[in-house]
């Protein structure tokens, strides 16, 4: 418990959101009762049954498999985003960086090739290929659970944002050099089919707790369960910070909605589809697109344009998503400072260049 507590309060995502929600209170009167617990209970549920799948190292053993196919860096790299991109769509964004960018660093490492633009394209990928599902990532979660959407519309929603990153991701992975590959020893994983069987049922059940075909409450207790029974060690490495990060942003969000030139504003300005996709996108470079999320849901009943400019939103600057952060703090155990600085040029470029496609996309398609 000392561990996780330790881990819980250094997090500096989460001290930045508990230091916003403070200040709200010099903006409007926050109320508890505005915290959506579904979503809390919901996400709490994900990460046991993402972390019980964590545990049986499934992206480990893909990756070591690829890394075998491969036969030159540009295709390991585009392996190992399309395995970003559909893993995260399970495992969600921060799992699938958290797992894969460590892999991709200590391989490439042996490669001795270029870090800074294969990287960025994995993290994109993560990014990217999570906006298909309800569970790939933290907006997708929060908005299917506040707008009550059913899973035929979702995935009518989604469906074309991924096709259409995918061709992206492809078209940019084609500058990746093609060098030969100076072969690794790969770790040894061990995959019990029984237990991901289990898992996999899990994530299945907390998707109909999602889309309210079953209650929330019924799925959290039940996780639990699930998650005690094959290993209570996977409470250890939830991520409470989040949790309690989701909380300040509800009642940061709270604040904001019961001040009432702050309302006006936003009520006047999300009044098209259109106006509410940019409103959208430009509030995610600048607070992130989760924060963002909850936010703009408050003043719009417009949810594609809402959902293709948080999720489109999570490409630009650094903190346009929480994903990003993470990605850095990976990039700092393997690099130097140097290093840094040149991944986030390079981030930064590759990254505005997805966000002015992806985003004139989403524009046409809304248009539609």
């Amino acid at each position: 418990m000392g561990l996780v507590f330790r881990r819980t309060i250094s997090d500096k995502i989460f001290i930045t959101a508990l230091i916003c929600a403070g200040l709200s209170f010099l903006i409007g009167t926050p109320r508890f009762t505005d915290i959506n617990w579904n979503t809390i209970g919901t996400l709490l549920s994900l990460m046991i049954g993402v972390q019980l799948l964590r545990t049986m190292h499934i992206l480990d053993a893909l990756s070591n498999w690829l890394l075998v196919k491969s036969q030159h860096t540009r295709q390991m790299t585009q392996f190992f985003i399309l395995l970003a991109f559909g893993g995260s769509m399970i495992l969600t964004n921060d799992i699938a960086i958290l797992t894969l960018v460590p892999t991709f660093m200590t391989v490439n490492r042996h490669q001795k090739g270029a870090i800074a633009y294969p990287l960025t394209l994995i993290v994109m990928a993560a990014n990217l290929g999570s906006s298909f599902t309800p569970i790939g990532n933290p907006q997708n979660l929060f908005l299917v659970t506040s707008y009550h959407i059913d899973i035929l519309t979702f995935f009518k929603l989604s469906a074309p944002l991924m096709i259409a990153s995918l061709i992206l991701l492809v078209a940019l992975s084609l500058w990746v050099p093609r060098k030969s590959l100076t072969m690794v020893p790969a770790k040894s994983t061990t995959i019990h089919v029984s237990q991901i069987g289990i898992a996999t049922s899990l994530i299945g059940f907390i998707m109909l707790g999602i889309f309210n075909l079953i209650p929330i409450s019924l799925v959290i207790i039940v996780t639990i369960i699930v998650g005690l029974r094959i290993d209570w060690h996977v409470f250890q490495h939830v991520d409470y910070a989040l949790l309690l990060t989701f909380v300040c942003f509800f009642l940061f969000v709270s604040a904001i909605s019961h001040n009432s030139y702050i309302t006006l504003w936003l009520n006047q300005l999300m009044q098209t589809p259109q106006s509410v996709y940019i409103a959208s996108l430009m509030t995610s470079q600048a607070i992130s697109n989760v924060p963002a999320a909850i936010l703009l849901a408050n003043f719009t009943k417009y949810l594609p344009a809402l959902f293709l400019g948080v999720n489109i939103g999570g490409l630009g600057s650094i903190v346009a998503s929480l994903a990003n952060l993470l990605a850095v703090k990976q990039l700092l155990l393997f690099s130097e400072e140097q290093s840094l600085r040149h991944f986030l040029k390079v981030f930064t470029v590759l990254n505005l260049i997805g966000l002015l496609i992806l985003g004139v996309f989403g524009w046409l398609y809304l248009l539609m």
